[in-house]
């Protein structure tokens, strides 16, 4: 890991995580920028299309590129996180995506699908991009980013400010104390 050039993504392989879709995207990535390796962290216990997605990885010739890493403690992964190049994930539906958060929280570029709950964390051209699941679309924008460091800082930077103004626990208790003044009020 240590002085490895490389991207991060976290989650199990999963129809929601979309993995054979991260495969074909890392594959492009690949063919221009192969000193570029692809960290998948918590591949976990129960991963239904980990098997597949491990047989697409070997037929792809690309198992020095994407290394599984199985479940990690939390400080282990924000390691991870912390050393990458940017975030990457190409979900098909998020929650509240907290890795996405975190890595923001560390100033992290996010490059990552336009779906509920990324949309919600990432704003395009500005803290990272946001991309319809449109392979090309992903290799054209993780490698843009790849050859621009002076962009991807820039993201990283306003990563880390779009964290602390609308993500800081400790702003986010205020807001929800003062809904409860106001609520008591009544």
């Amino acid at each position: 890991m240590i002085g490895e050039k490389y991207i991060v993504t976290i989650g199990r392989p999963s129809y929601q995580k979309n993995p054979f879709f991260l495969v074909d995207v890392i594959c492009g990535v690949n063919k221009r920028h192969p000193d570029v390796k692809f960290f998948l962290l918590g591949v976990g216990f129960y991963s239904p299309d980990l098997e597949i997605m491990k047989k697409k990885i070997e037929e792809k010739g690309l198992q020095d590129t994407i290394i599984l890493k199985d479940w990690l403690d939390h400080q282990q992964t924000m390691e991870y996180v912390k050393n990458s190049i940017m975030y990457l994930t190409v979900s098909r539906y998020e929650g509240l995506p907290l890795a996405v958060v975190e890595a923001m929280a560390m100033s992290k570029c996010v490059v990552a699908s336009k779906v509920v709950g990324n949309v919600d964390c990432v704003r395009d051209r500005y803290s990272g991009r946001l991309l319809d699941l449109n392979v090309d679309e992903f290799i054209d924008a993780i490698c843009e980013l790849l050859e621009k460091p002076q962009l991807l800082e820039e993201y990283g930077r306003n990563a880390r400010k779009l964290y602390e103004d609308e993500f800081d626990i400790r702003k986010r208790i205020g807001m929800l104390e003062d809904v409860y003044r106001q609520v008591a009020k009544k």
